[in-house]
């Protein structure tokens, strides 16, 4: 069993929601966590405020992972502070909804960047530095996996990180080992938006569109990540962490 204890953790966008439920998850198994974000600063340390006061370690870096340069820094600064890396958490994204039609070049690029690139990006730029042992953990959604109305940009950019995913975990084997998760609708400032477009409340949305009648929390999706990780023969695998969503037919 992997022990997560004295790793180096690497979580992008990590202000807030299910970024921060996983550094604070991680922290709690012992791992020093780099808390990132992307401009917002008071979101940054309120993640590492509550690690600390649970006992953890955790520093902060303000860095645009949607850049080449973003991501850099944000591996410069880990390896300045810790020396090594061991597990990256690719989970900075951005989910903006918008019918197919009406989808503009800045919705698109948005997108592309911050969704998708991010990933190719502090993947590079981390995993260059990881030490053997090392774990990459890509945050995709079920939007890639089962579409959503309104999501199709957003969707398609996960797709990419799943299939990004397995590529990864074929060329970093057997240094690094690389998997996914696929989250459904969480409660999270993202979440909470999609249910005001479609104006209902979570209940309502969790009742209508998922099999367990409820959405995930963060905390679930943290969990499993922490879980994941401890099982160092997995390794490119695409996991759906829904209450059941995408069996129950999805948003259309």
């Amino acid at each position: 069993m992997y022990s997560l204890k004295d790793k180096v953790v690497v979580v992008t966008g990590s202000g807030r929601g299910i970024g921060r439920a996983i550094a604070v998850r991680l922290a709690k198994e012992g791992s020093l966590v780099v808390v990132n974000a992307k401009k917002r600063a008071d979101e940054m340390n309120e993640t590492i405020k509550i690690i600390k006061e649970n006992g953890g370690e955790a520093i902060g870096i303000l860095a645009d992972v949607s850049t080449r340069e973003g991501c850099e820094t944000l591996a410069k600064a880990t390896i300045d502070r810790y020396r090594v890396a061991d597990i990256l958490i690719n989970n900075a994204g951005l989910g903006l909804f918008s019918p197919f039609l009406n989808v503009d070049d800045k919705l698109l690029d948005k997108h592309i960047s911050t969704d998708f690139k991010s990933v190719v990006y502090c993947s590079q730029s981390l995993a260059k530095e990881m030490r053997d042992g090392g774990a990459i953990v890509n945050i995709a959604s079920v939007a890639g996996v089962s579409p959503a109305y309104g999501l199709s940009i957003y969707g398609a950019m996960k797709a990419a990180v799943i299939a990004l995913t397995k590529y990864l975990a074929l060329e970093l084997a057997p240094k690094i080992r690389v998997n996914a998760i696929a989250p459904g609708f969480v409660k999270t400032k993202l979440g909470e938006s999609m249910f005001q477009v479609l104006g209902m409340s979570e209940k309502e949305f969790g009742e209508k569109f998922t099999l367990m009648g409820k959405i995930l929390h963060p905390e679930e999706v943290a969990e499993f990540t922490a879980a994941i990780l401890k099982i160092e023969s997995l390794t490119g695998q695409v996991f759906v962490l829904d209450s059941g969503e995408s069996l129950k037919g999805g948003i259309k």
